[in-house]
């Protein structure tokens, strides 16, 4: 009967996903994960395992993808809730996105920012912007976002200059990125790093949550300089940054 109504099977697959994905957020079933970082509550998502997803799916993993991105754009939302449990679904929320849809890039600026910084597990955000740069071979961005999380989160400035040199290599990377890498090596004040890499994340970014997240960070780090300094000249270059990012010292 299905054959001649296209549409209404897209509906009741469109249906299936969204129940799918609206009973594993709200925790009304129970499968667990091997990667779980759960704590007990009520409103506590228990997120399926992709496999388990894709049966739904029956050949739309990237719009069940979409929907638990929603999901989780949600989740990151709400900031108090996530301060108070430290971002601890982050990673099965991403594992999830990305399984489903590995060449949607977006979730890999998070995996750095969310599970590597807040959840202090680089190695996870690692784990999954693997899987992006296997996914998107052609994207410099990738790379890049590995550098990112290795230098800022796994403290780890070899690793990140390798990622800046492999996204360097792209034939439409921005020349910038070959310099990165030499500014990570070089034997330079960490500060000084950490303001250049901050700065550029700010002014690449074209994620609003990301780019907030970093003239945050970029803020933070000017300020710091500006107190440990004992430079004049520098002082005043911070404090010439900080009022371009709308931040007034005293």
């Amino acid at each position: 009967m299905f054959s001649n109504n296209g549409w209404l099977v897209r509906a009741i697959l469109v249906l299936l996903m969204f129940a799918a994905v609206t009973v594993s957020h709200w925790g009304l079933c129970e499968l667990t994960r091997e990667t779980r970082f759960l704590v007990p509550s009520s409103r506590e998502p228990i997120l399926l395992k992709p496999e388990v997803v894709k049966l739904f799916c029956l050949g739309h993993e990237q719009l069940a993808a979409d929907l638990y991105w929603l999901r989780f754009i949600q989740y990151i939302g709400d900031g108090n809730a996530r301060r108070t449990d430290q971002y601890q679904n982050a990673y099965d929320y991403l594992d999830l996105v990305t399984s489903l849809d590995p060449r949607f890039t977006q979730p890999y600026w998070f995996a750095a920012f969310t599970v590597g910084a807040e959840m202090k597990r680089p190695d996870l955000a690692q784990k999954l912007i693997e899987r992006g740069i296997q996914a998107n071979q052609n994207n410099w961005y990738l790379p890049f976002i590995a550098g990112i999380n290795q230098y800022l989160f796994a403290h780890n400035e070899t690793a990140a200059a390798n990622y800046y040199r492999l996204a360097s290599k792209f034939p439409d990377a921005p020349k910038w990125l070959g310099r990165q890498a030499e500014i990570l090596q070089a034997k330079i004040p960490s500060l000084v790093k950490e303001v250049n890499t901050w700065d550029t994340i700010y002014r690449t970014s074209t994620d609003p949550l990301v780019k907030e997240r970093a003239k945050e960070r970029l803020a933070a780090t000017w300020m710091r300089v500006f107190k440990v300094s004992p430079s004049e000249e520098i002082r005043k270059k911070a404090r010439t940054a900080l009022a371009e990012l709308g931040v007034e010292v005293r």
